[in-house]
């Protein structure tokens, strides 16, 4: 009885530990199936694109895993509300055959003293041509004041003139 005991919690041990290498060996990987369920469109979307107009130019970073960063031409001369911001940064999902929408975020300060004013949320859905070389880009948004975290609160006011719309067309820039 005593050697059966002993056998079993041997093996629970094993068990275990087998269990806790296992999780140290997956944690912070990232499965492109998060945001692509196909785990086909991240890997084939991935990459940097460029969209410019005549006043104003956008780059967009777009990751196989699901991460998405935005550089806008007006972060410094003021956006919604007269506002400076930062880049911006989020994740995206797969919406359509060819299509992702990502929630994005930036922080934002008052352009006559470099103070915070809050946060910019924004909804932006990105549509791919077949060849998937170019895409319309539309986002909307809006910038809420400090202490409100717009995707724990989502009934928050925005700051007056905060809400802020866009579209633009975008293109992969060439590797060759």
């Amino acid at each position: 009885m005593h050697k059966l005991a002993s056998r079993s919690f041997f093996i629970i041990m094993a068990v275990l530990a087998l269990l806790a290498f296992s999780a140290f060996l997956t944690k912070g990987q990232v499965s492109p199936a998060l945001a692509d369920d196909e785990a086909g469109l991240g890997k084939k979307i991935a990459g940097t694109y460029l969209g410019v107009q005549k006043d104003a130019a956008q780059i967009l970073q777009i990751s196989e895993d699901g991460n998405l960063s935005v550089i806008l031409s007006i972060q410094f001369s003021g956006g919604a509300a007269g506002l400076r911001f930062s880049n911006s940064l989020g994740s995206w999902k797969k919406t359509g055959e060819r299509e992702i929408t990502a929630k994005v975020v930036d922080v934002d300060f008052r352009s006559k003293d470099g103070t915070f004013a809050g946060v910019a949320a924004a909804t932006y859905v990105i549509k791919f041509d077949k060849k998937l070389q170019t895409a319309s880009v539309t986002y909307e948004g809006a910038v809420f004041p400090p202490g409100v975290n717009p995707f724990l609160d989502p009934d928050a006011d925005p700051i007056p003139n905060g809400k802020f719309t866009h579209r633009d067309d975008v293109h992969r820039l060439p590797v060759d």
